[in-house]
């Protein structure tokens, strides 16, 4: 189950101190392959973020994959945790989450209020691309 990798990806990651979570989401950034920037319009971008983010989706054989980018290494690095759970689930599994179950991953509290809240409408996005 998704909520099953969530926690688990939380348990993981609770054993780093802020700075090291920090340093593990920019170097999660450094794998985001750049998205074309004919994908980088209004419609893909998540609104609400300190930093400019873009999300697309590709459904397939009734699975969901994701691709974004981002300007900055926090927003594009937290972007491709939580893309990295859900790429490749089953599109129903995916738009039956809710950004709550995403709490047990921990890094919300490690964001400024306004990454918190581009994650939030991330998380959102996501979920609605799915359904």
């Amino acid at each position: 189950m998704i909520v099953d990798k969530i926690k688990s990806m939380g348990e993981e990651i609770s054993t780093l101190d802020n700075e090291n979570k920090l340093q593990y989401l920019i170097d999660l950034a450094k794998d985001v392959n750049d998205l074309d920037d004919q994908y980088k319009i209004d419609n893909n971008k998540i609104f609400g973020c300190a930093s400019n983010l873009w999300v697309v989706a590709e459904k397939k054989n009734g699975k969901i994959f994701y691709k974004h980018d981002a300007d900055a290494f926090i927003t594009k690095g937290t972007a491709k945790l939580v893309i990295d759970i859900l790429n490749g689930e089953e599109i129903k599994n995916v738009a039956q989450l809710k950004k709550e179950d995403f709490k047990s991953l921990g890094i919300m509290e490690l964001l400024t209020a306004q990454r918190q809240n581009g994650l939030g409408n991330l998380l959102e996005r996501l979920i609605k691309l799915a359904s």
